[in-house]
């Protein structure tokens, strides 16, 4: 049996009566809140009752910390799934923010106000985080529940919130002129190679460390991109991967010929890294893009950009100038078009102000 409350507005408690202890003799009742309205609150108590009678939820599934359970899911389901940089963001996320928060709540506890309450403070503490980065964060605690949930262990997950709508981020990307004339700037340093590759192949950092002379095909003037190089914040060292962000992104690509004459004057042994640290050594992606950084920052006169601005400014350059959408998307290693579509929606919109002159050049 059970009777449901209202709180206040959009927030109903349910309490379920479950008899008597045989041996205490004391009253049980299950009781639960965050509902928002009374027919979600009368549905979790339809399933609740049922699952008690099924046996489904026992009385050690309804002890269970979420602390407890969140790092067996984790490292005993969830790791053999994801690769490591994933790995370390999970990790980040549950050590940070879920386990100090919600480590204590038992599994059962945890209902859609909590969720909320949570999620509110991550955007109103001291160091509140973007909402994006927020989302994330119920996206971890959402997979880890699911998990429970398919275990049988609760009826509902409770991570349908009200959250800050996301604005999409700006695409950071310099003109033609801005990356000539950077490009100007620095050549003959060891910046200049590195900024060149990434500018004329759209290459991510960790995958510009991961090539190998090997990779190249001089005579048909293709780059073949199959590995990438990451840092394993755990154990702080550098992994060479055969593996990249998504199966698209390995794939192959044709050069220039400015960055293929540059390329056969700096050619070395077949199986060296193309880019090497200055001691000569695997170059971590980090030291890249701080060092594109620091040194873009000397220049007032440029856009700000990262080193991952580079990618945006090749697939940037290359749609402006009538370069056919599918053919950026693969040379990106984008998942499909509809994410490059997306990603570049700003300079979609830059090409219909040259669709009537387009029409005119064709009709006049």
């Amino acid at each position: 049996m059970a009777s449901f409350k209202q709180l206040s507005r959009g927030n109903w408690q349910v309490i379920i009566s479950l008899g008597y202890d045989p041996i205490t003799k004391k009253r049980l009742k299950k009781k639960k809140q965050g509902f928002r309205t009374k027919k979600e609150a009368e549905k979790y108590a339809s399933e609740y009752t049922t699952n008690i009678n099924n046996g489904i939820l026992t009385t050690k599934s309804r002890d269970i910390l979420l602390k407890d359970f969140i790092l067996d899911w984790f490292n005993n389901h969830k790791v053999l799934s994801i690769g490591i940089t994933t790995k370390n963001h999970y990790m980040s996320r549950i050590n940070t923010y879920i386990i100090p928060l919600l480590g204590n709540y038992k599994l059962t506890d945890i209902d859609t106000f909590i969720v909320q309450n949570f999620y509110n403070h991550l955007l109103t503490k001291e160091a509140p985080l973007k909402p994006s980065s927020a989302k994330k964060v119920i996206e971890t605690l959402t997979n880890c529940l699911s998990y429970a949930k398919k275990l049988k262990l609760i009826t509902v997950v409770p991570t349908d919130i009200e959250k800050v709508r996301i604005d999409k981020p700006t695409i950071e990307y310099w003109s033609k002129e801005e990356l000539t004339f950077f490009l100007d700037e620095i050549k003959g340093t060891y910046l200049y190679f590195p900024t060149l590759l990434c500018s004329m192949t759209g290459l991510r950092v960790g995958e510009l460390c991961g090539l190998k002379w090997s990779d190249i095909d001089f005579e048909k003037g293709y780059l073949n991109i199959s590995r990438q190089v990451i840092r394993d914040e755990t154990t702080k060292k550098l992994i060479v991967k055969e593996t990249l962000k998504t199966d698209g992104s390995k794939r192959t690509i044709s050069l220039p010929k400015i960055l293929l004459k540059e390329l056969k004057e700096r050619q070395c042994s077949y199986d060296n890294f193309i880019i090497l640290s200055r001691n000569e050594e695997v170059c971590n992606p980090r030291n890249i893009s701080m060092e594109f950084k620091r040194i873009v920052g000397k220049y007032k006169n440029l856009s700000q950009i990262t080193i991952h601005g580079l990618r945006h400014t090749h697939a940037t350059i290359l749609i402006l100038n009538g370069e056919n959408i599918k053919i950026v998307s693969d040379r990106l290693g984008h998942k499909d078009v509809t994410t490059t579509l997306n990603t570049y929606t700003h300079i979609m919109d830059k090409m219909k102000d040259n669709t009537a002159q387009l029409l005119d050049d064709l009709f006049s």
